[in-house]
């Protein structure tokens, strides 16, 4: 802490003109360094943990315009040091730097790498934004720091209160931009003594010739601050004159409306309230702050418009009002469930699934004002992580389904860039498309490398027996060339992972009965290994993990020691035994199906799982329990990772290590 106060009092000395933080590793020229003009940045990478690295590059964050931007900067070796030329844009006020090689980075032990620039404009002064940009970097309480750059705890409210002074003292022009933020930091800094010079802020931000922006921030700092109703009041009437259709009529709209609970009232609702207040014309500031979240606008639109059937195709109405952040998770509930599930129309579903592709797409080539403080490599490894995990195998699917499969393959390869893979979903529609374009060598490449990362589907196996049978003339020695494509080293380290962990607990007691009626109880199941799978009708990844299921019950199917039971549970209304029945059935599923039992007063059938989940203290579907002879729990298997045949390989051996269990 003594440290970090003598660098806070030793930049204080020195930002009366610009500087660069010079240490061992750092330095810049000119040692005095300007807004507007050239820069050369030196870097040493001795002692850090970019030592030795064979190439160094970095991201530069620029305070201009009073907002952190990220951009990438390529050095090159100079003897012991790195370099890089820049020209700093007249409009910024400070430097920060983060050196990278690789997945290893450099910043300065979390104090960072800052340049401090001088006006070229104004002799003996700092050039816009550098001393509040200092003083945000190292406030992480204001919300206008860097993400990501440093662990900081944050300077004191004084400091900050401090940068601010010094800020709007050496630029009157950002009196009006700053005035919020410096009454924060006066507020906590001299307590009830503030008051007279918060009083002084809000007359200065409700000038005759105030904007709303202006208006805002004085109506906050009297409700947050000064904490004064009638002066509140006095403000919101003044906005309210001079701007009706505004933020204060928006937030009085907004909350009338959240308040609906009818469906098609809140639809007709939402529509009227977008006509009246469109996003384009709204402060984004007070929408956060009062939680106007134009975003679930759209989605609750697009949502509930397609449960409720409505003539508007909302989808393409707002898709491109859609920002980035709310994009996933409304692909998720429009495409993403119904296609999982095999409800509603495909073909609208591939529609939709178009449109928001389309528009994530935007986003790759326009970073979006969300993400400036990251780089533009930064922003496309994080857009194809997210795009990868949450977009890429549904839209694959649904390509492939539209026969479209030239663009399905193009979209894998990317994925595979991520994945390596490494995901079953992704591997089973590369191979569907591999096979319908009739590149066979492609294909048999790619089977190997799922089976060998062991992230292969039911359906990948059958192309690879396929391709075995054609080879070798019959299916002899099959299984045991399957095995040999997986990774050894991946074998023994999941067995190490399930024997470290083996549990030995005590079973509830259970009694259900099965699709036909009969009661099974576990008493009679002791001298049995038994493995009980918890799923649900309305659960996606139950039924996704079922294809791998189907290949540890046929492996087991001759052994009389070894049972599974695929129990219904967590079910509302009085279909699920119909729907149930019909989808074993129409999946060709060997399973026996139990139906956990619903006690009178019970909204769902969960006695037995309920029981469970106290005794093991754990909750959720799916959940596969595998129990020893002697009825003791000895493994809990939790989710759903993707992959059948790994799924398959988990239960093998979790089964065959119960079996040998004492």
């Amino acid at each position: 802490m003594i440290h970090k106060t003598l660098t806070f009092l030793l930049f204080t000395a020195l930002s009366i003109n610009g500087f660069c933080q010079r240490t061992n590793n750092f330095r810049s020229l000119p040692e005095k360094p300007y807004n507007g003009k050239a820069l050369t940045v030196f870097y040493n990478p001795s002692g850090t943990p970019l030592q030795n690295k064979e190439s160094v590059n970095a991201v530069v964050y620029k305070y201009t315009d009073y907002k952190w931007e990220a951009a990438d900067v390529k050095f090159v070796k100079a003897g012991k040091e790195w370099k890089s030329d820049l020209q700093v844009p007249i409009n910024t006020g400070i430097l920060a730097f983060k050196f990278v090689s690789g997945d290893s980075i450099d910043n300065n032990k979390d104090f960072g790498y800052f340049i401090m620039l001088n006006d070229k404009d104004r002799p003996g002064k700092m050039a816009p934004g550098g001393y509040i940009g200092w003083g945000f970097a190292r406030s992480p309480s204001y919300g206008k720091n860097i993400p990501g750059y440093i662990n900081f705890k944050g300077i004191s409210d004084t400091a900050t209160y401090h940068w601010l002074n010094q800020e709007i003292l050496n630029n009157q022009k950002s009196k009006s931009l700053l005035a919020r933020d410096y009454a924060i930091a006066l507020s906590a800094y001299m307590g009830e003594h503030a008051a007279p010079k918060l009083v002084l802020a809000t007359k200065y931000l409700t000038r005759m010739d105030a904007n709303e922006s202006e208006l805002l921030d004085a109506r906050y700092i009297s409700a947050n601050l000064i904490r004064d109703k009638n002066l509140t009041d006095s403000i919101n009437m003044v906005i309210s004159q001079k701007f009706p259709n505004g933020s204060i009529a928006r937030l009085a709209a907004f909350k009338k409306m959240s308040s609906i609970r009818d469906i098609d009232s809140l639809l007709v609702a939402s529509e009227d309230f977008l006509s009246k207040f469109p996003e384009a014309n709204t402060n984004a500031k007070f929408n956060l702050e009062n939680r106007i979240n134009y975003g679930v606008i759209y989605q609750n639109l697009m949502v509930f418009g397609r449960l409720k059937k409505r003539p508007t195709d909302y989808v393409s109405k707002y898709i491109d009002s859609l920002p980035y952040n709310m994009l996933t998770s409304v692909y998720y509930k429009l495409i993403g469930i119904p296609y999982h599930r095999k409800e509603g129309d495909l073909k609208k579903i591939a529609e939709d699934s178009d449109l928001f592709v389309k528009r994530f797409e935007y986003f790759k080539a326009n970073q979006p004002a969300s993400m400036a403080y990251l780089s533009p490599s930064e922003w496309k490894s994080e857009y194809q992580k997210t795009f990868v995990a949450m977009v890429s195998s549904d839209h694959i699917g649904l390509l492939n389904y539209q026969k479209r499969y030239q663009q399905a393959l193009q979209y894998a390869k990317e994925a595979q860039a991520i994945l390596d893979y490494n995901n079953a979903e992704i591997n089973n529609q590369q191979a569907l498309s591999l096979k319908m374009l009739g590149l066979n060598k492609d294909l048999q490449m790619l089977l190997k490398k799922s089976m060998f990362k062991n992230q292969s589907s039911t359906e990948m196996i059958a192309m690879i027996r396929e391709a075995f049978v054609k080879e070798r003339g019959s299916e002899k020695g099959f299984q045991e060339y399957l095995e040999s494509l997986k990774n050894p080293a991946d074998k023994e380290k999941e067995l190490k992972d399930i024997k470290e962990s083996m549990i030995k607990k005590e079973m509830p007691t259970w009694s259900m009965k099965d699709l036909n009626g009969k009661t099974v109880n576990s008493n009679d199941l002791k001298g049995k290994t038994v493995i009980l799978d918890f799923w649900a009708t309305w659960c996606v990844p139950c039924k996704a993990s079922f294809p791998g299921m189907k290949l540890a019950v046929e492996k087991y199917k001759n052994d009389p020691d070894v049972v599974f039971y695929f129990v219904d549970t967590e079910e509302r209304g009085d279909t699920y035994k119909t729907e149930n029945a019909k989808y074993i059935k129409d999946n060709n599923y060997p399973f026996n199906v139990l139906f956990d039992n619903r006690l009178e007063g019970m909204k769902t059938n969960s006695e037995v799982f309920n029981k469970i989940c106290k005794a093991f203290t754990i909750s959720g579907i799916p959940q596969k329990l595998i129990i020893d002879k002697n009825g003791y729990l000895r493994f809990i298997s939790i989710g759903f990772k993707g992959s059948a045949t790994g799924l398959a390989d988990e239960m093998t051996a979790l089964i065959e290590m119960t079996k040998k269990a004492e």
